[in-house]
């Protein structure tokens, strides 16, 4: 006959320590009931408040919040884990590490399925966010120059610094939040003594303000790196009468190239059916629009880098009066 379960404490959150469940008068055979897993060692959670299926990156956020109870004092979260928390784009790989730090000379926290990490003194800034110990945004992206490549550290580091406008002037609500650093931060991160700093130092001129997805950044450093000019981000468009039409995730203003990048955002019906309404309406404004998906950039980049050239081969060879109506500024 099984004992009769009583409650947990009110003061222990979804997941705890077994030491802090103790100190509150829990049994040692009520932390091993099924109601209870156990994720990392001396760690319960709640088995009712794993959510299954989640994205990589809201994944590596809940083994985050499963691990937290158990850290080390004076450990905190950096790389990998300090990017999710801080909502930092990483390729989906690198959501697979679990990332804690301490400074030396701490010893650093040992833990199956934690990546553990002994830091220098003063190469990181430590800060509290969303409950966590964290490096801050400028000190995470430094740190993820010994993991990412060029164009990922350049995607990264314009997430930090992204000062996003709104998209057009009739939608002054899609303003983001104040941006997590600024260019300053970044290049006083990437101080000397700082490992890979010449990456570090070959991303900073590349890092731009209003680069709003890791997809966009990566089509931008592509289509330079062909050779071609670099592209206005998130530029918008209006008619001859001055109307709002569509802001555009890249485009070449001179030549009339809209370039689309078509995410998983764009496939909602309502969405669709506006952006088939903007690019036919682009389209009679003069307009050459490219749609590119995560095919074109990420597995043929060769591809997206042929479509917007074999667009302004075509765009140059239209008559002038066709790619010179009133537009709005970006």
């Amino acid at each position: 006959m099984s004992r009769p379960r009583s409650p947990l404490p009110n003061d222990l959150p979804d997941a705890f320590s077994t030491r802090d469940a103790r100190a509150l008068g829990v049994p040692t055979w009520r932390l091993r009931t099924d109601e209870l897993v156990s994720p990392f060692r001396g760690v319960r959670v709640l088995a009712a408040s794993i959510v299954p299926d989640l994205t990589s990156e809201r994944h590596l956020l809940q083994r985050i919040a499963h691990v937290y109870p158990v850290l080390a004092e004076g450990a905190f979260l950096s790389l990998s884990a300090a990017a999710a928390v801080w909502q930092i784009p990483l390729p989906r790989r690198q959501y697979d590490f679990l990332d804690v730090s301490v400074v030396n000379p701490r010893r650093p926290t040992r833990l199956t399925g934690v990546t553990a990490h002994r830091v220098e003194p003063g190469l990181v800034n430590v800060v509290e966010h969303n409950g966590y110990r964290v490096t801050d945004p400028a000190s995470t992206w430094a740190q993820l120059a010994t993991r990412l490549e060029l164009y990922d550290l350049v995607a990264a580091g314009d997430a930090v610094v992204l000062d996003k406008q709104p998209a057009g002037p009739y939608h002054r609500d899609d303003i983001g939040s104040p941006p997590l650093g600024t260019l300053h931060d970044l290049h006083d991160a990437a101080r000397p003594r700082r490992p890979k700093r010449s990456l570090l130092r070959r991303a900073l001129p590349l890092v731009r303000t209003n680069a709003w997805s890791r997809p966009e950044s990566h089509l931008r450093l592509l289509l330079v790196d062909a050779g071609l000019p670099e592209p206005e981000l998130n530029y918008n468009i209006g008619d001859e009468t001055g109307h709002w039409v569509k802001c555009v995730d890249l485009a070449y203003p001179e030549w009339r190239i809209a370039i689309e990048y078509q995410s998983a955002y764009h496939r909602t019906a309502d969405q669709y059916s506006r952006d088939v309404s903007a690019l036919a309406e682009l389209a009679r404004l003069g307009w050459y629009c490219i749609q590119v998906t995560s095919a074109h950039v990420f597995t043929y980049p060769h591809m997206a880098v042929s479509m917007v050239t074999d667009a302004i081969d075509a765009q140059q060879q239209r008559p002038l009066f066709a790619r010179l109506k009133p537009q709005l500024p970006a």
